[in-house]
Protein backbone atom coordinates (compact mmCIF):
# COMPACT_ATOMS: atom_id res chain seq x y z
CA UNK A 1 0.00 0.00 0.00
CA UNK A 2 2.84 2.41 0.76
CA UNK A 3 4.48 1.64 -2.59
CA UNK A 4 1.24 2.33 -4.44
CA UNK A 5 0.83 5.58 -2.53
CA UNK A 6 4.34 6.70 -3.43
CA UNK A 7 3.83 5.89 -7.11
CA UNK A 8 0.54 7.78 -7.13
CA UNK A 9 2.15 10.81 -5.50
CA UNK A 10 5.00 10.86 -7.99
CA UNK A 11 2.55 10.51 -10.86
CA UNK A 12 0.51 13.43 -9.57
CA UNK A 13 3.63 15.59 -9.26
CA UNK A 14 4.63 14.69 -12.82
CA UNK A 15 1.20 15.58 -14.18
CA UNK A 16 0.95 18.79 -12.17
CA UNK A 17 4.28 19.93 -13.59
CA UNK A 18 2.62 20.68 -16.90
CA UNK A 19 2.80 17.33 -18.68
CA UNK A 20 0.96 17.04 -21.98
CA UNK A 21 0.46 13.96 -24.09
CA UNK A 22 0.97 16.20 -27.13
CA UNK A 23 4.16 18.04 -28.03
CA UNK A 24 5.87 19.43 -31.10
CA UNK A 25 8.68 21.85 -31.94
CA UNK A 26 9.96 21.88 -28.37
CA UNK A 27 6.63 22.88 -26.81
CA UNK A 28 3.72 21.06 -25.24
CA UNK A 29 0.45 21.48 -27.13
CA UNK A 30 -2.65 22.31 -25.12
CA UNK A 31 -6.14 22.23 -26.67
CA UNK A 32 -9.14 24.20 -25.50
CA UNK A 33 -11.88 26.74 -26.12
CA UNK A 34 -12.24 30.28 -24.77
CA UNK A 35 -15.63 31.29 -26.23
CA UNK A 36 -18.49 29.88 -24.15
CA UNK A 37 -21.73 31.02 -22.55
CA UNK A 38 -24.00 30.05 -19.66
CA UNK A 39 -27.35 31.13 -18.27
CA UNK A 40 -25.60 34.20 -16.92
CA UNK A 41 -26.29 35.68 -20.36
CA UNK A 42 -28.04 33.82 -23.19
CA UNK A 43 -26.78 30.26 -22.71
CA UNK A 44 -27.66 27.30 -20.53
CA UNK A 45 -26.40 26.12 -17.18
CA UNK A 46 -24.30 27.79 -14.51
CA UNK A 47 -20.62 28.75 -14.44
CA UNK A 48 -19.97 25.90 -12.00
CA UNK A 49 -21.56 23.39 -14.36
CA UNK A 50 -19.61 24.78 -17.33
CA UNK A 51 -16.17 24.56 -15.71
CA UNK A 52 -16.95 21.11 -14.32
CA UNK A 53 -18.15 19.86 -17.71
CA UNK A 54 -15.17 21.30 -19.57
CA UNK A 55 -12.70 19.71 -17.18
CA UNK A 56 -14.25 16.30 -16.57
CA UNK A 57 -16.48 15.60 -19.60
CA UNK A 58 -14.97 17.53 -22.51
CA UNK A 59 -11.44 16.77 -21.26
CA UNK A 60 -10.15 20.14 -22.42
CA UNK A 61 -6.74 21.39 -21.33
CA UNK A 62 -8.02 24.95 -20.97
CA UNK A 63 -11.43 26.59 -21.01
CA UNK A 64 -12.88 30.06 -20.66
CA UNK A 65 -16.30 31.55 -20.04
CA UNK A 66 -17.15 34.73 -21.95
CA UNK A 67 -20.76 35.52 -21.20
CA UNK A 68 -22.19 38.65 -22.80
CA UNK A 69 -21.70 41.68 -20.61
CA UNK A 70 -24.90 43.14 -22.06
CA UNK A 71 -27.39 43.07 -24.98
CA UNK A 72 -28.31 39.36 -24.75
CA UNK A 73 -28.12 39.31 -20.99
CA UNK A 74 -26.19 41.34 -18.51
CA UNK A 75 -23.56 40.11 -16.06
CA UNK A 76 -24.21 41.66 -12.67
CA UNK A 77 -21.50 42.03 -9.99
CA UNK A 78 -22.59 38.91 -8.10
CA UNK A 79 -22.51 36.81 -11.27
CA UNK A 80 -19.10 38.20 -12.24
CA UNK A 81 -17.74 37.27 -8.82
CA UNK A 82 -19.21 33.76 -9.14
CA UNK A 83 -17.54 33.28 -12.54
CA UNK A 84 -14.17 34.23 -11.03
CA UNK A 85 -14.71 32.01 -7.98
CA UNK A 86 -15.68 28.98 -10.09
CA UNK A 87 -12.76 29.51 -12.48
CA UNK A 88 -10.32 29.67 -9.58
CA UNK A 89 -11.86 26.58 -7.97
CA UNK A 90 -11.57 24.38 -11.08
CA UNK A 91 -8.20 25.75 -12.17
CA UNK A 92 -5.41 23.30 -11.29
CA UNK A 93 -1.86 23.77 -12.53
CA UNK A 94 -0.77 20.95 -14.80
CA UNK A 95 -4.27 19.47 -15.05
CA UNK A 96 -6.76 22.10 -16.22
CA UNK A 97 -6.53 25.83 -16.80
CA UNK A 98 -9.70 27.88 -16.29
CA UNK A 99 -9.94 31.44 -17.57
CA UNK A 100 -12.66 33.94 -16.76
CA UNK A 101 -13.76 36.68 -19.12
CA UNK A 102 -16.67 38.36 -20.85
CA UNK A 103 -17.87 39.23 -24.34
CA UNK A 104 -18.21 42.92 -25.08
CA UNK A 105 -21.32 42.80 -27.22
CA UNK A 106 -22.02 45.64 -29.59
CA UNK A 107 -24.21 44.68 -32.54
CA UNK A 108 -22.77 47.51 -34.62
CA UNK A 109 -19.08 47.55 -33.73
CA UNK A 110 -18.67 43.81 -33.16
CA UNK A 111 -18.26 41.23 -30.41
CA UNK A 112 -14.97 40.91 -28.53
CA UNK A 113 -13.85 38.38 -25.93
CA UNK A 114 -11.80 39.77 -23.05
CA UNK A 115 -9.81 37.86 -20.44
CA UNK A 116 -7.75 38.69 -17.37
CA UNK A 117 -9.47 41.86 -16.24
CA UNK A 118 -10.74 42.64 -12.75
CA UNK A 119 -13.94 44.19 -14.04
CA UNK A 120 -16.22 44.13 -17.07
CA UNK A 121 -17.50 46.88 -19.32
CA UNK A 122 -20.75 47.13 -21.24
CA UNK A 123 -21.42 48.21 -24.80
CA UNK A 124 -24.60 49.91 -23.57
CA UNK A 125 -22.53 52.15 -21.29
CA UNK A 126 -22.09 55.58 -22.94
CA UNK A 127 -18.39 55.50 -21.96
CA UNK A 128 -17.68 52.19 -23.71
CA UNK A 129 -20.28 51.94 -26.47
CA UNK A 130 -17.98 52.39 -29.47
CA UNK A 131 -15.00 50.35 -30.60
CA UNK A 132 -12.52 53.14 -29.87
CA UNK A 133 -13.98 53.71 -26.41
CA UNK A 134 -13.75 49.99 -25.69
CA UNK A 135 -10.09 49.89 -26.75
CA UNK A 136 -9.46 52.83 -24.44
CA UNK A 137 -11.07 50.97 -21.54
CA UNK A 138 -9.04 47.86 -22.32
CA UNK A 139 -5.79 49.85 -22.14
CA UNK A 140 -6.46 50.33 -18.44
CA UNK A 141 -5.83 46.59 -18.01
CA UNK A 142 -2.41 46.07 -19.65
CA UNK A 143 -2.26 42.39 -18.64
CA UNK A 144 -5.54 41.62 -20.39
CA UNK A 145 -5.97 39.97 -23.78
CA UNK A 146 -8.77 40.28 -26.34
CA UNK A 147 -10.04 38.37 -29.39
CA UNK A 148 -12.07 39.51 -32.40
CA UNK A 149 -15.13 37.22 -32.50
CA UNK A 150 -16.88 35.87 -35.62
CA UNK A 151 -15.77 38.70 -37.96
CA UNK A 152 -18.27 39.71 -40.61
CA UNK A 153 -21.19 38.56 -38.49
CA UNK A 154 -22.80 41.99 -38.59
CA UNK A 155 -22.72 42.41 -42.34
CA UNK A 156 -25.78 44.68 -42.20
CA UNK A 157 -23.35 47.47 -41.31
CA UNK A 158 -19.97 46.05 -42.34
CA UNK A 159 -18.14 49.37 -42.51
CA UNK A 160 -18.30 49.75 -38.73
CA UNK A 161 -17.44 46.32 -37.29
CA UNK A 162 -14.12 46.51 -35.39
CA UNK A 163 -13.53 49.84 -37.14
CA UNK A 164 -12.55 47.52 -40.00
CA UNK A 165 -9.14 47.35 -38.28
CA UNK A 166 -8.38 50.88 -39.53
CA UNK A 167 -7.85 52.38 -36.07
CA UNK A 168 -4.57 52.38 -34.14
CA UNK A 169 -3.72 48.74 -33.31
CA UNK A 170 -3.84 47.61 -29.70
CA UNK A 171 -1.22 45.11 -28.52
CA UNK A 172 -3.80 43.54 -26.21
CA UNK A 173 -5.71 42.09 -29.17
CA UNK A 174 -4.00 38.75 -29.72
CA UNK A 175 -6.33 36.73 -31.96
CA UNK A 176 -9.25 36.51 -34.34
CA UNK A 177 -11.69 33.63 -34.76
CA UNK A 178 -11.16 31.57 -37.90
CA UNK A 179 -13.88 29.15 -36.84
CA UNK A 180 -16.92 29.79 -34.70
CA UNK A 181 -19.32 27.05 -33.58
CA UNK A 182 -20.30 25.05 -36.69
CA UNK A 183 -18.87 27.68 -39.07
CA UNK A 184 -15.39 26.61 -40.13
CA UNK A 185 -12.55 28.19 -42.08
CA UNK A 186 -14.70 28.26 -45.21
CA UNK A 187 -16.91 30.85 -43.55
CA UNK A 188 -14.36 33.09 -41.81
CA UNK A 189 -11.04 32.59 -43.61
CA UNK A 190 -11.77 31.53 -47.19
CA UNK A 191 -14.26 34.32 -47.85
CA UNK A 192 -13.10 37.90 -48.60
CA UNK A 193 -13.24 40.32 -45.67
CA UNK A 194 -14.39 43.92 -45.42
CA UNK A 195 -12.35 45.24 -48.35
CA UNK A 196 -12.29 44.55 -52.08
CA UNK A 197 -9.41 44.66 -54.55
CA UNK A 198 -6.92 43.11 -52.11
CA UNK A 199 -6.48 39.68 -53.68
CA UNK A 200 -9.35 38.24 -51.67
CA UNK A 201 -7.85 38.79 -48.24
CA UNK A 202 -9.82 37.35 -45.35
CA UNK A 203 -10.54 39.23 -42.12
CA UNK A 204 -7.43 37.59 -40.66
CA UNK A 205 -5.21 39.04 -43.39
CA UNK A 206 -6.96 42.39 -43.39
CA UNK A 207 -6.29 42.88 -39.70
CA UNK A 208 -2.66 41.80 -39.90
CA UNK A 209 -2.07 43.91 -43.01
CA UNK A 210 -3.14 46.92 -40.94
CA UNK A 211 -0.68 46.27 -38.16
CA UNK A 212 -2.81 44.46 -35.60
CA UNK A 213 -0.42 41.48 -35.22
CA UNK A 214 -3.05 38.93 -34.29
CA UNK A 215 -2.97 35.15 -34.23
CA UNK A 216 -5.28 32.40 -35.44
CA UNK A 217 -7.89 31.44 -32.86
CA UNK A 218 -11.39 30.00 -32.85
CA UNK A 219 -14.25 29.46 -30.43
CA UNK A 220 -17.20 27.16 -29.93
CA UNK A 221 -19.48 30.06 -28.95
CA UNK A 222 -21.33 27.41 -26.95
CA UNK A 223 -24.83 28.40 -25.80
CA UNK A 224 -25.97 24.89 -24.89
CA UNK A 225 -24.71 22.84 -21.97
CA UNK A 226 -22.27 20.95 -24.20
CA UNK A 227 -19.17 23.00 -23.57
CA UNK A 228 -16.30 21.61 -25.67
CA UNK A 229 -18.12 18.52 -26.95
CA UNK A 230 -20.46 19.76 -29.71
CA UNK A 231 -17.61 20.55 -32.08
CA UNK A 232 -14.16 18.96 -32.54
CA UNK A 233 -12.49 22.25 -33.50
CA UNK A 234 -10.00 23.72 -31.05
CA UNK A 235 -7.70 26.58 -30.29
CA UNK A 236 -4.25 25.11 -29.62
CA UNK A 237 -1.57 26.81 -27.51
CA UNK A 238 2.14 26.00 -27.60
CA UNK A 239 3.52 26.40 -24.08
CA UNK A 240 5.90 24.83 -21.59
CA UNK A 241 3.40 24.21 -18.81
CA UNK A 242 -0.33 24.03 -18.29
CA UNK A 243 -0.78 27.03 -16.02
CA UNK A 244 -2.63 30.30 -16.37
CA UNK A 245 0.60 32.27 -16.40
CA UNK A 246 2.21 30.06 -19.07
CA UNK A 247 -0.83 29.99 -21.34
CA UNK A 248 -1.42 33.71 -20.93
CA UNK A 249 2.22 34.43 -21.83
CA UNK A 250 1.94 32.14 -24.87
CA UNK A 251 -1.20 33.91 -26.05
CA UNK A 252 0.45 37.31 -25.62
CA UNK A 253 3.28 35.94 -27.75
CA UNK A 254 0.71 34.77 -30.37
CA UNK A 255 2.06 31.24 -29.98
CA UNK A 256 -1.18 29.48 -30.84
CA UNK A 257 -3.09 28.17 -33.85
CA UNK A 258 -6.60 27.28 -34.98
CA UNK A 259 -7.49 23.68 -35.83
CA UNK A 260 -10.61 21.86 -36.97
CA UNK A 261 -9.12 18.63 -35.59
CA UNK A 262 -9.16 18.34 -31.80
CA UNK A 263 -5.60 16.98 -31.46
CA UNK A 264 -3.66 18.09 -34.54
CA UNK A 265 -0.16 19.28 -33.55
CA UNK A 266 1.44 22.07 -35.60
CA UNK A 267 4.73 23.95 -35.40
CA UNK A 268 5.66 26.76 -37.80
CA UNK A 269 9.13 28.23 -37.37
CA UNK A 270 11.37 30.66 -39.20
CA UNK A 271 15.03 30.52 -38.25
CA UNK A 272 14.05 28.41 -35.26
CA UNK A 273 11.51 30.95 -33.95
CA UNK A 274 7.98 29.67 -33.38
CA UNK A 275 4.76 31.21 -34.72
CA UNK A 276 4.03 34.59 -33.19
CA UNK A 277 7.68 35.65 -33.38
CA UNK A 278 9.49 38.22 -35.51
CA UNK A 279 12.51 37.62 -37.74
CA UNK A 280 14.93 39.83 -39.65
CA UNK A 281 14.46 40.49 -43.35
CA UNK A 282 16.53 38.53 -45.87
CA UNK A 283 16.79 34.84 -46.74
CA UNK A 284 15.34 32.83 -43.86
CA UNK A 285 14.73 29.14 -43.25
CA UNK A 286 11.12 28.01 -42.79
CA UNK A 287 10.32 24.76 -41.01
CA UNK A 288 6.86 23.23 -40.74
CA UNK A 289 6.11 20.24 -38.54
CA UNK A 290 2.76 18.53 -38.01
CA UNK A 291 1.47 15.25 -36.61
CA UNK A 292 -1.87 13.75 -35.76
CA UNK A 293 -1.98 10.03 -36.50
CA UNK A 294 -4.04 10.85 -39.61
CA UNK A 295 -2.67 11.48 -43.10
CA UNK A 296 -1.91 15.03 -44.22
CA UNK A 297 -2.69 16.13 -47.75
CA UNK A 298 -0.95 19.48 -48.31
CA UNK A 299 0.88 22.47 -46.83
CA UNK A 300 0.45 26.06 -47.98
CA UNK A 301 2.41 29.14 -46.90
CA UNK A 302 0.75 32.56 -47.31
CA UNK A 303 2.41 35.97 -47.27
CA UNK A 304 0.78 39.27 -46.38
CA UNK A 305 -0.48 39.78 -49.94
CA UNK A 306 -2.38 36.52 -49.61
CA UNK A 307 -0.09 35.02 -52.20
CA UNK A 308 0.66 31.33 -51.95
CA UNK A 309 4.22 30.16 -51.50
CA UNK A 310 4.33 26.46 -52.13
CA UNK A 311 6.26 23.58 -53.59
CA UNK A 312 4.89 20.74 -55.75
CA UNK A 313 6.25 18.32 -53.16
CA UNK A 314 3.95 19.82 -50.52
CA UNK A 315 0.86 18.45 -52.25
CA UNK A 316 -0.34 14.86 -51.96
CA UNK A 317 1.84 14.32 -48.91
CA UNK A 318 0.13 11.08 -47.84
CA UNK A 319 1.89 10.98 -44.48
CA UNK A 320 0.71 11.28 -40.88
CA UNK A 321 3.80 13.26 -39.85
CA UNK A 322 5.12 16.34 -41.66
CA UNK A 323 8.59 17.86 -41.39
CA UNK A 324 9.43 20.09 -44.33
CA UNK A 325 11.66 23.13 -44.77
CA UNK A 326 12.44 25.76 -47.38
CA UNK A 327 14.23 29.11 -47.74
CA UNK A 328 12.33 32.31 -48.52
CA UNK A 329 13.61 35.81 -49.22
CA UNK A 330 11.62 38.03 -46.84
CA UNK A 331 11.14 41.79 -46.83
CA UNK A 332 10.48 44.16 -43.97
CA UNK A 333 6.77 44.52 -43.22
CA UNK A 334 5.83 41.11 -44.56
CA UNK A 335 4.43 38.23 -42.54
CA UNK A 336 3.87 34.55 -43.21
CA UNK A 337 1.54 31.87 -41.90
CA UNK A 338 0.80 28.23 -42.67
CA UNK A 339 -2.33 26.32 -43.61
CA UNK A 340 -2.12 22.55 -43.45
CA UNK A 341 -4.82 20.18 -44.72
CA UNK A 342 -5.61 16.57 -43.93
CA UNK A 343 -7.07 13.98 -46.26
CA UNK A 344 -10.27 13.81 -44.21
CA UNK A 345 -10.89 17.53 -44.81
CA UNK A 346 -9.68 18.84 -41.46
CA UNK A 347 -7.32 21.81 -41.47
CA UNK A 348 -5.19 23.97 -39.21
CA UNK A 349 -3.96 27.55 -39.63
CA UNK A 350 -0.99 28.96 -37.74
CA UNK A 351 -0.47 32.37 -36.25
CA UNK A 352 1.87 34.50 -38.37
CA UNK A 353 5.56 35.24 -38.10
CA UNK A 354 6.37 38.88 -38.85
CA UNK A 355 9.41 40.29 -40.65
CA UNK A 356 11.30 43.09 -38.93
CA UNK A 357 14.19 45.40 -39.82
CA UNK A 358 15.59 45.18 -36.30
CA UNK A 359 18.86 43.35 -35.90
CA UNK A 360 18.85 43.70 -32.12
CA UNK A 361 16.25 43.75 -29.37
CA UNK A 362 16.50 45.88 -26.26
CA UNK A 363 15.60 43.54 -23.40
CA UNK A 364 14.32 44.98 -20.14
CA UNK A 365 13.79 42.12 -17.70
CA UNK A 366 13.40 41.32 -14.00
CA UNK A 367 13.02 44.96 -13.02
CA UNK A 368 10.81 47.10 -10.83
CA UNK A 369 10.62 50.58 -12.38
CA UNK A 370 9.84 53.26 -9.79
CA UNK A 371 10.95 56.44 -11.57
CA UNK A 372 10.01 58.10 -14.85
CA UNK A 373 11.96 56.51 -17.69
CA UNK A 374 12.17 56.57 -21.48
CA UNK A 375 13.32 53.37 -23.20
CA UNK A 376 14.64 53.75 -26.76
CA UNK A 377 15.44 51.02 -29.24
CA UNK A 378 14.62 49.33 -32.51
CA UNK A 379 12.67 46.51 -30.87
CA UNK A 380 11.95 46.58 -27.16
CA UNK A 381 10.91 43.59 -25.08
CA UNK A 382 9.76 43.87 -21.48
CA UNK A 383 9.85 40.62 -19.52
CA UNK A 384 8.91 40.27 -15.84
CA UNK A 385 8.75 44.02 -15.31
CA UNK A 386 6.61 45.92 -12.81
CA UNK A 387 5.95 49.66 -13.09
CA UNK A 388 4.94 51.30 -9.83
CA UNK A 389 5.29 54.37 -7.59
CA UNK A 390 3.40 56.57 -10.10
CA UNK A 391 6.22 56.19 -12.62
CA UNK A 392 5.62 57.22 -16.25
CA UNK A 393 7.42 54.92 -18.67
CA UNK A 394 7.68 55.73 -22.38
CA UNK A 395 8.79 53.11 -24.91
CA UNK A 396 10.14 54.69 -28.08
CA UNK A 397 10.67 51.77 -30.47
CA UNK A 398 10.98 51.84 -34.23
CA UNK A 399 9.45 48.44 -34.72
CA UNK A 400 7.99 45.41 -33.06
CA UNK A 401 7.46 46.36 -29.46
CA UNK A 402 6.79 43.17 -27.49
CA UNK A 403 5.40 43.19 -23.96
CA UNK A 404 5.28 40.05 -21.83
CA UNK A 405 4.71 39.30 -18.14
CA UNK A 406 4.60 42.90 -16.99
CA UNK A 407 2.39 44.72 -14.50
CA UNK A 408 1.45 48.36 -14.07
CA UNK A 409 0.46 49.43 -10.59
CA UNK A 410 -2.27 52.01 -10.03
CA UNK A 411 -1.08 55.53 -10.73
CA UNK A 412 1.67 54.49 -13.10
CA UNK A 413 1.50 54.70 -16.88
CA UNK A 414 3.06 52.95 -19.87
CA UNK A 415 3.10 54.79 -23.18
CA UNK A 416 4.22 53.26 -26.48
CA UNK A 417 5.32 55.75 -29.13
Amino acid sequence: MKLISIIYTLLFIYISDGYSQYSIGGYNVYFGDLHNHTGVSDGEGTPQQAYYYARYTADLDFFGLSDHSDVSGSINPIEWLDIIVQANYYNLDGVFTAFYGFEWTNNTYGHINVFNTDNICKAEDPLTNTFLEFVGWLSEYPNSIAFFNHPGYWQADPQLEFGNFATTPSNQFVGIELWNAANSFNHYDNEPGYYSGDNGKSYYDEANSRGWKIGASGGGDEHHAEWGTRFPSRMAILANNLTRDDLLAAMKARRFYSTLDKNLCLSFKINGKEMGSSVIEGYNTVQIQAKDGEDFESVIIYNQDHEIIDDPEWYNLNTDEVNISTNINMSYGDYFYVRIKQEDGDEAISSPIWVSICATTTLIQNRVITMDETINGCAVKLYNVTIQNNADVIINANDNTILEDFEIKAGSTLEIE
